[in-house]
């Protein structure tokens, strides 16, 4: 994967997605990133919190069950004919909306393909 410096105020956090970064659930992850990208000072035991988490307490498991509840009666002939009625811009910003989460879907693929 190609990296590159991007400046803080390129970037753009949506509120719900900055509501779920900071939630009780994801600080035993953004623990483990801190540390590890500091000086690995607790790290192990950062980690130890993380391992013990139940499955339904896994940010992995919040993002299969929004995945699930997003699509499990997904039918395409029901799109098609709401976006005869979804006016433009609406519909373009539905499409930017869909690529990017097609490129989140993309890296989570790749993610389990390699670990």
């Amino acid at each position: 994967m190609e990296t590159h410096k991007v400046s803080l105020e390129e970037i753009k956090v949506d509120a719900l997605a900055h509501e779920l970064a900071t939630s009780e659930g994801t600080k035993p992850y953004l623990d483990c990133l801190i540390k590890a990208y500091s000086n690995n000072a607790g790290l192990e035991a950062a980690l130890q919190v993380v391992r013990e988490l139940p499955l339904e307490k896994r940010y992995t498991w919040r993002v299969f069950s929004a995945l699930k509840w997003a699509f499990a009666d997904f039918e395409d002939e029901y799109v098609a004919l709401d976006l005869l009625h979804i006016p433009e811009p609406t519909r373009s910003e539905m499409t930017k909306e869909l690529e990017l989460r097609l490129q989140q879907l993309r890296i989570l693929l790749q993610t389990f393909d390699t670990e």
